[in-house]
């Protein structure tokens, strides 16, 4: 509990009350390589806290292609954000790709959270706000870099990814072939 109180003292002192009562809607999940932590068609609304290790979230289309949504490591959150602020089942698959530690916020919990620490929902809404913004400029690059510009970018941004997560899974984010990724590198090694 203490790697999620730690990193929301960053911008905010927790009374203990509030540290209280944040253990009591916290859920800990140790996960084991492969573990899934939502599914698609779920209808759980979950917010959730990556302690350590890596997750990642991701669509699988109806021919079985996985696209990869996002990559979250330790101090980041991820979620299906769809299901968590719409009516909608999920879309997405949470999986770890790595022995990890979680944090599991139940939505609604979170919401009565906030009602009782308003401070709270600011320091959670500006983190929210910085995801939807990284997310946005993600699907820009999607659409307008080339496979080696979005490589590159995703060197400078996510370097710590690279040891971390498989080739096809990198090309699933990037949103090319593993053999288009294969290219790049080789293309970027003999520059």
């Amino acid at each position: 509990m203490d790697e999620l109180i730690e990193y929301i003292e960053e911008g905010l002192s927790l009374s203990e009350d509030m540290k209280r009562d944040l253990k009591e809607i916290s859920k800990v999940k140790h996960l084991e390589k492969g573990e899934m932590v939502l599914s698609e068609k779920s209808s759980r609304k979950i917010q959730i806290f990556v302690a350590s290790g890596c997750l990642r979230a991701y669509h699988k289309t109806e021919n079985g292609k996985d696209h990869t949504i996002q990559f979250a490591v330790k101090n980041w959150w991820i979620s299906d954000y769809i299901t968590l602020f719409t009516k909608q089942n999920s879309v997405l698959y949470i999986e770890s790709l790595s022995h990890s530690k979680v944090f599991l916020l139940e939505q609604a919990s979170l919401e009565k959270f906030y009602s009782k620490y308003p401070e709270f929902e600011v320091v959670l809404r500006k983190n929210l706000e910085k995801r939807v913004a990284t997310l946005q400029k993600r699907i820009l690059g999607l659409l307008t870099l080339t496979a080696k510009e979005k490589y590159q970018k995703f060197i400078e941004e996510y370097e710590v990814f690279e040891r971390l997560i498989p080739n096809y899974q990198i090309a699933s984010f990037l949103g090319i072939t593993p053999e288009s990724l294969s290219r790049v590198r080789k293309e970027i090694s003999h520059s």
